[in-house]
């Protein structure tokens, strides 16, 4: 298959592993598999509990027509983790108990491609993952106060858009009735130049199936300057249930040091209501990569939150989480 439109698909696919391991090439079409072992001590008010998970996916591209490709790409999450968890709305409220899900299919779509971009439909990323990842750089914790609402997130019934034009990135998606929609869309746009500053913008607007409009829009800044990294962003919406509207609003500062094969990595976010906080944390972590397919991290949150009405004691406490990770 021609290498160009390797290329151009797997920079459309930002959830394939680097290192993924090709296992079929016949000139036009090709498959690769990737994914991660990765095991993950969580200690939590002197409990430990294992967060450990296996990721596998596969991508499948082939030349259709000359400037053409096409794509496919699945990928599944097993963990070892059964224990419950609290469901919250955007506004930090209760809504309910989960119990605990063993294995999560993260990706199923297919999709056609050109120099223009690449067009896909299924369960797919929204428009807005590309703009949180500016601060979203810890090997675990971090990126408390840049969620996205569901159709800027990874969701189902989705037609997505992404397309490169030299230092800019454009995405876009819409998104169909599915478990938690009923309709909405998501845009975004991130320029990188050339002196190491980058900035991202993006939209994402909702109609959630209980009946909430939900908007959001998020803005962030970085700046890379040799093996420093400094990164900023803020995230503004609302939601609207029975005629009553609340303000959403959130940022985030992120920074990384890389000395070697040593990459230390630490943010600070906050994101409140109207009401109350959301969240509001301090994370700190270490990520030694032994190459590019294995390496070792610990990571400390510390919890500002205090515990309210709406907070529970256990998501005011702080976290302790050491890793080890082998990509393939």
């Amino acid at each position: 298959m021609n290498k160009t439109f390797i290329a151009l698909a797997v920079a459309a696919l930002a959830s394939t592993s680097v290192s993924a391991a090709e296992v079929f090439n016949d000139g036009t079409s090709s498959m690769a598999i990737g994914g991660r072992a990765e095991a993950r001590a969580s200690i939590q008010d002197g409990d430990m509990a294992d967060n450990s998970r296996v990721r596998i996916n596969v991508l499948g591209t082939t030349q259709i027509a000359e400037g053409t490709y096409g794509v496919g790409f699945f990928e599944r999450e097993f963990t070892t983790s059964s224990k419950s968890s609290d469901v919250f709305n955007t506004d930090g409220v209760k809504i309910g108990t989960v119990s605990g899900e063993k294995n999560e299919t993260r990706y199923v779509y297919a999709g056609i491609g050109t120099e223009f971009g690449l067009v896909t439909y299924g369960l797919n990323d929204g428009s807005l993952g590309m703009i949180t990842d500016f601060t979203d750089i810890m090997s675990y914790h971090g990126a408390a106060a840049s969620s996205k609402i569901d159709v800027a997130d990874r969701t189902s019934n989705n037609i997505a858009y992404k397309g490169e034009f030299g230092g800019l990135t454009v995405k876009a998606n819409y998104v169909g009735k599915n478990d938690d929609v009923e309709k909405g869309y998501s845009l975004g746009a991130v320029y990188a130049m050339e002196n190491g500053l980058a900035m991202a913008l993006g939209y994402a607007d909702q109609d959630t199936t209980n009946k909430l409009a939900e908007s959001q829009i998020e803005a962030a800044v970085s700046y890379t300057m040799g093996d420093i990294y400094f990164a900023a962003l803020y995230k503004d919406g609302e939601n609207k249930t029975s005629g009553v509207k609340e303000d959403l609003t959130g940022y985030e500062f992120a920074a990384a040091y890389t000395m070697g094969q040593t990459k230390f990595t630490t943010t600070y976010g906050k994101a409140e209501t109207e009401s109350t906080d959301t969240a509001d944390s301090i994370a700190i972590d270490a990520t030694h990569y032994f190459n590019s397919n294995f390496r070792t991290y610990v990571s400390y949150n510390f919890n500002l939150l205090d515990e309210t009405k709406e907070i529970t004691k256990a998501q005011t406490e702080d976290e302790l989480v050491f890793g080890l990770r082998y990509d393939f």
